[in-house]
């Protein structure tokens, strides 16, 4: 019996090409020692990630709702000029095909889904590098401005085969761009692109949840200074059920679908601790959300 285990190894490339920052930082292995000894002394926030209040607009150049019609995607997505047919519907989603390719579509939420139907070739010498340029190049071609380029990681995933009990060696499956949405450089929840590369270096799949962002009606910024925020962060996690340890801060906008279709961003705080492994089992990092009565 042979059974398959997709293995990750993240490769972290220069930023260059996608200016912003990662508002969603993850805190470091050690910050458990520190959550632990502070039991008794309550919440130790760090809120580094909050000295620069967000004070950008929204960017004048935006993905457009056009980039979600079929024949955009079919030219400067997928990147063929092979016939679609459409295979299946339903509501806003549309299912199509053709003889190299599938394509999976939903505007209303922003999603967008390609595959390429002949797959990869043996695994030749690649630089990740490259391909994470190449994959930025695609999503912009297909209409993502640089402002809207957030953090970036490349990711090489590998499966492993095992074969009556005995487990082969890992083999390379695909190279992966992750791109997260970010607006003047603050992450957007749930937003994200990750193109896929084969072994060879071919475009194997895109995964996209890249809705249009409207002109007007997001809450960008806060009036509320840092230590507000702290003591907001902290009713929210005693709210939680939470008494005690490291936090960490950081600015995040949450998007919200408007009557037009088109999606607002509000402002928030992620408020993270860290993941503590004990003798039986490990609790994941607790993310909590921090109302930050956001204004326009």
């Amino acid at each position: 019996m042979k059974t398959h285990l997709l293995i990750r190894f993240l490769t972290l490339l220069p930023l260059a090409a996608a200016p912003g920052c990662d508002s969603g930082a993850v805190m470091e292995p050690a910050a458990i020692t520190t959550q632990i000894a502070s039991a008794t002394l309550g919440f130790i926030f760090d809120s580094t990630a909050l000295a620069t209040p967000p004070t950008g607009a929204i960017p004048t150049t935006l993905l457009p709702r056009t980039a979600f019609d079929d024949a955009v995607l079919q030219r400067s997505l997928v990147g063929t000029t092979e016939p679609f047919t459409q295979v299946e519907e339903l509501g806003a989603r549309r299912d199509l095909e053709s003889q190299t390719w599938k394509l999976e579509r939903d505007p209303s939420e922003g999603q967008v889904l390609v595959l390429n139907k002949v797959g990869s070739g043996p695994e030749t010498p690649q630089e990740p590098a490259i391909l994470q340029r190449t994959a930025i190049a695609r999503l912009q071609r297909w209409g993502i401005p640089t402002a809207e380029l957030g953090p970036v990681r490349q990711v090489k995933s590998f499966i492993q085969s095992e074969v009556n009990s005995v487990i082969e060696a890992p083999v390379l499956h695909r190279h992966k761009t992750f791109v997260m949405r970010a607006i003047n450089g603050i992450r957007v929840e749930g937003h994200r692109a990750v193109v896929s590369h084969g072994a060879d270096g071919s475009f194997q799949r895109a995964l996209i949840s890249w809705p249009p962002l409207a002109r007007a009606g997001h809450l960008l910024r806060t009036r509320l200074t840092t230590a507000q925020i702290e003591q907001r962060a902290r009713e929210a996690l005693w709210a939680e059920g939470e008494t005690a340890g490291a936090v960490h801060l950081s600015w995040k906008y949450v998007p919200t679908q408007l009557s037009t279709g088109e999606w607002a961003l509000t402002l928030q705080v992620n408020a993270v601790m860290p993941s503590v492994t004990g003798t039986t089992s490990t609790e994941e990092p607790r993310v909590i959300d921090v109302d930050v009565s956001a204004v326009p």
